[in-house]
C-alpha cells in the first residue's frame, strides 16, 4: 500500500494466542522517543556513571529483590536520595519521567519525585519541602511531586520552581490514592512550552504553565526525609524516562 499508515491506540495493545508466546513484531522497530528505564536488576549500583546518591549520616541505599531501597536514619530531618545519572534532560525535548515506589510508613516523612537541576542536596534538605501551605525549594529550576507531613493537608502537591520562584498546587481530594506498602506511580510530562502535566496512577491530576526554565538541564530525582525519630523506607520499583529522539 502506497504512503504511510498510522495506528493510534487509546488504551493498550494486548498480544493473545500464538502472538503471546512467540516473536510478535517484524520490520525495524524505530521509535520517535528515546527511552531509559532503571529497574535495579543489576548486581551492583554504579554510583559513578549511573546514579548519584546522597546518604545523610546513617541513612542507607541497597539493592533488593523488589527494587532499590532508600532508608533514612532514625533521626529527625535526615534524608536519603537518588538522582539518575548525569543524564540531564531539557524541556525542549519534551521529557516524561515516571516513578513507581512505595513506603513502609507514610506518616512523619517528606517525599520528592521530581525533575531538578541539582543531583544532590545538603543534609536535611530535599529540592522541595512544605510547611503548612508554604512551599520551600533549594532547586533553582525543577518540577514534580512533593508530599510532606509537615504540610497542612495530607495530599500530594504539584510543585515547581522557575529561576528560584517556587509554587505548589495541592492535588484534588480523591485523585491521589496513597497508602503504606502499596505501589504508586507518579508521572511528570514537561513540554517544550514549559507546561508541566502531572499524573497519579495514570490519572491526569493537573497542569502548570511556565513551570521551569526550558533551557536548564534537569535530572530525575527521588528522595525522602525523616520527620521523626523513626526510620522510613522507600522501595523504588522503577524510574522511566522518555524524551524526543
Amino acid at each position: 500500500m502506497a504512503g504511510f499508515q498510522q495506528v493510534r491506540v487509546g488504551k493498550e495493545i494486548e498480544f493473545v494466542g500464538d502472538a503471546a508466546t512467540r516473536q510478535n513484531m517484524t520490520g525495524y522497530w524505530n521509535p520517535n522517543k528515546i527511552m531509559r528505564e532503571w529497574n535495579f536488576k543489576e548486581l551492583t549500583l554504579d554510583e559513578t556513571n549511573q546514579y548519584t546518591v546522597y546518604i545523610d549520616t546513617t541513612s542507607a541505599v541497597a539493592l533488593g529483590n523488589s527494587g532499590l531501597t532508600l532508608t533514612t536514619a532514625a533521626t529527625d530531618t535526615k534524608t536519603c536520595s537518588y538522582a539518575f545519572g548525569g543524564i540531564k534532560v531539557l524541556a525542549a525535548n519534551n521529557p516524561v519521567v515516571e516513578f513507581c515506589f512505595q513506603l513502609d510508613v507514610i506518616t512523619t516523612v517528606a517525599i520528592n519525585a521530581v525533575l531538578t537541576d541539582a543531583v544532590t542536596e545538603a543534609s536535611g534538605v530535599l529540592p522541595f519541602l512544605i510547611s503548612g501551605t508554604t512551599v520551600a525549594d533549594t532547586a533553582t529550576n525543577g518540577v514534580g511531586f512533593c508530599r510532606d507531613t509537615e504540610q497542612t493537608t495530607d495530599r500530594w502537591y504539584m510543585v515547581n520552581t522557575k529561576a528560584g520562584a517556587q509554587a505548589g498546587t495541592i492535588v484534588a481530594a480523591g485523585l491521589d490514592p496513597f497508602a503504606a506498602a502499596t505501589n504508586i506511580r507518579l508521572r511528570i510530562e514537561l513540554l517544550s512550552t514549559e507546561v508541566a502535566k502531572f499524573y497519579v496512577n495514570g490519572v491526569h491530576v493537573g497542569s502548570k504553565s511556565a513551570s521551569t526554565t526550558a533551557a536548564t538541564p534537569l535530572v530525575p530525582y527521588v528522595g525522602i526525609r525523616n520527620n521523626s525519630a523513626a526510620a522510613h523506607v522507600m522501595t523504588l520499583r522503577y524510574v522511566r524516562l522518555w524524551e524526543d529522539a
